[in-house]
């Protein structure tokens, strides 16, 4: 067994987690509930996982959280929820994010997190909806990603996503899931020098990153995730709202974080984690849990 502390924080929430089922729209989301281990719970959270992730990815920071209630679903299309009939677009993702939350029929408004393509998907619907209690972004794509720092290999990625939509679909497919892809993309996230932290992080891609139903799913998702983004949203938000980012993160660098930071209009607080990059929820998920604790009590 690993002595990494951030595995052993993966390994403590799934020892814990419950597998839960709802259906929406016709279609089965299946999450994951991690109940506090505090004595009493400060309420509510849900996590709305990266592009081509799962629940298991943001599994270390739930293992850190001991005073909220955690729910952590499977995008649609992604680990065992079903996938959209319709294009999985950020407009369709945030409505069904809308009607995740009524079925989960909580006593209090919760509070909503999205991490990477999730943070576009949640700042979507925070921008039509007053029905979270404040809005958590985790290195949220707050730039176009073509003008990102990475520009050049995210117009390479674009090529690849291309050539992967014009194969037959098989071959599409397995060019999608190649290991050189999978491996090159994890390589380039993880900022840390700790060999047996990096390996793991590897692991984890490895296990998770190609768990997407269909070519269908992953060339819609991308074609999301790269045409829209949370500066396009972040004037509307009318709830609370806290951003954690990266100072060596490859999708949005800090001053783009700062731009999008100054578009919001209610409450708000940046907070930057310095060497490391997009992969936090992985890299320093104690850190990040630390700092959704301290904002949800009040104490940020």
């Amino acid at each position: 067994m690993t002595s990494l502390p951030q595995a052993k924080l993966a390994e403590l929430a799934r020892s814990r987690g419950e597998r839960r089922e709802m259906v929406i729209d016709g279609e089965n989301t299946v999450y994951w509930f991690y109940k506090a281990s505090a004595k009493k719970s400060l309420g509510s959270l849900i996590f709305i996982h990266g592009y081509r992730g799962n629940h298991h990815g943001l599994e270390a920071i739930a293992g850190a959280i001991t005073t909220l209630d955690v729910y952590i679903p499977d995008l649609p299309g992604f680990g065992q929820s079903e996938p959209f009939a319709q294009n999985h677009s950020i407009v369709h993702y945030a409505a069904w994010v809308g009607k995740f939350i009524a079925g989960l029929k909580l006593k209090a408004k919760p509070h909503l997190l999205g991490h990477s393509f999730g943070s576009i998907v949640v700042s979507c619907f925070a921008a039509q909806s007053d029905a979270i209690a404040s809005l958590i972004l985790e290195n949220p794509v707050s730039a176009p990603a073509l003008k990102g720092p990475k520009a050049a290999t995210t117009l390479l990625v674009k090529g690849f996503f291309a050539l992967a939509a014009a194969l037959p679909e098989n071959a599409g497919d397995r060019v999608l899931k190649s290991w050189p892809m999978v491996r090159g993309m994890s390589i380039l996230m993880t900022k840390s020098r700790l060999r047996e932290l990096r390996k793991w992080i590897h692991g984890q891609h490895d296990e998770n990153f190609n768990d997407f139903a269909s070519r269908r799913v992953a060339l819609e998702g991308y074609a999301a995730s790269i045409s829209n983004c949370v500066a396009d949203y972040a004037n509307s938000f009318a709830v609370p709202v806290l951003a954690l980012v990266a100072t060596q993160d490859d999708i949005t660098s800090i001053k783009q974080q700062r731009e999008m930071f100054a578009l919001i209009e209610s409450r708000a607080e940046l907070k930057i984690f310095e060497n490391v990059g997009h992969l936090t929820h992985y890299e320093i998920p104690d850190q990040i849990a630390a700092a959704i604790e301290q904002w949800v009590s009040g104490d940020a």
